[in-house]
């Protein structure tokens, strides 16, 4: 199985305008996961390839989660297709490395690419490191985007900093979105272990 042709045909299958056959070819090599195929996946999202072998390749990376996808994960937060940006950052959630925190804070800054940001703010939370949790909390208080907020304080319960549960005990207050209230509640838990006040 592990042979050239082998890799090349799967390679090609990252391609593949077939949803089902691109996600087998992706499943395949993650399983596969060595220093060959990490290599050939780092060169994909440097080279001038389609988008989608580059979302691929992004997605690939991401179930193998080893950190030296990191830093060619780093660069493709910038890849001028906003699909590429959005698996580059969960691709860096589900690798988990400390060293893409400055890079994902960057990109929840912009205002731009709200998907790209969410992905972001949960890869943050995935990561757990609380030097996130400033720029998190900022988020929450000045902008409307929903989804993004969900994803912000669901990280905030991962990181489980207790510098954040003013916030979260603000929203479940004075919140109307039961779904953000709920995720609150949550991470509340998760920072409290269950010692929650009453909505």
């Amino acid at each position: 199985m592990k042979d050239s042709d082998t890799y090349d045909k799967l390679f090609a299958e990252l391609g593949n305008r077939d949803i089902k056959d691109r996600s087998n070819a992706i499943d395949v090599l993650a399983s596969m996961k060595n220093e060959e195929i990490i290599t050939h996946l780092v060169s994909l999202l440097r080279e001038n390839s389609s988008r989608i072998i580059r979302e691929g390749a992004c997605k690939t990376l991401g179930k193998i989660a080893d950190t030296q996808a990191t830093d060619p994960l780093i660069l493709a937060l910038d890849d001028s297709e906003e699909s590429v940006r959005y698996q580059a950052a969960i691709a860096l959630g589900q690798i988990g490395d400390r060293k893409a925190v400055n890079s994902l804070l960057r990109i929840l800054k912009q205002k731009d690419d709200p998907l790209v940001r969410s992905e972001a703010a949960k890869a943050l939370g995935l990561i757990g490191d609380p030097s996130a949790l400033k720029i998190l909390l900022n988020i929450l208080r000045k902008e409307e985007d929903r989804f993004l907020k969900y994803h912000v304080v669901t990280s905030l319960g991962r990181i489980g900093e207790p510098k954040a549960k003013k916030a979260l005990e603000k929203i479940i207050k004075d919140e109307s979105d039961d779904r953000l209230i709920l995720r609150s509640r949550e991470a509340l838990e998760k920072i409290t272990g269950g010692n929650i006040v009453a909505g």
